[in-house]
């Protein structure tokens, strides 16, 4: 019989795959009515992640990327324009990237009610190993 080691890090990999899964489900059946619709769209250098956000002031929105995703939080004005949105609550939405980007090049522009947030694939180079031998 065989023994596997039991690393700990393996859980917490398997609970964020699980998260980035439940996330992607909510999103595509848009199981959480307080928060606003997104669209994912991939450019030929990077990502863009699209908020409709119709009536929030971006002034008082919060962005948050990482390596892999952008949240966008903040709270619907009291009279919100759309009727799906709860009026005066706050909202999250988080949207997942398909690769790895660069949080550095990420930019955030508004426009109409529509948060678009761009950024580029990271640009990580790999290299090749030689092993050395020891004589």
């Amino acid at each position: 019989m065989s023994l596997m080691r039991w690393d700990p890090t393996d859980f917490d990999n398997f609970r964020a795959d699980m998260n980035r899964l439940w996330t992607r489900m909510r999103e595509d059946w848009n199981l959480d009515q307080g928060r606003p619709r997104t669209h994912l769209h991939r450019t030929e250098d990077g990502y863009l992640a699209k908020f409709e956000l119709a009536g929030v002031d971006p002034d008082s929105v919060n962005i948050e990327v990482d390596i892999d995703s952008v949240t966008v939080s903040g709270q619907f004005p009291a009279a919100s324009i759309q009727r799906d949105h709860p009026f005066g609550e706050e909202f999250s939405a988080t949207v997942n990237f398909p690769g790895e980007i660069d949080p550095e090049t990420a930019e955030a522009e508004s426009s109409h009610g529509l948060l678009t947030v761009r950024a580029h694939r990271s640009q990580a180079k790999r290299r090749q190993l030689n092993i050395a031998k020891k004589h």
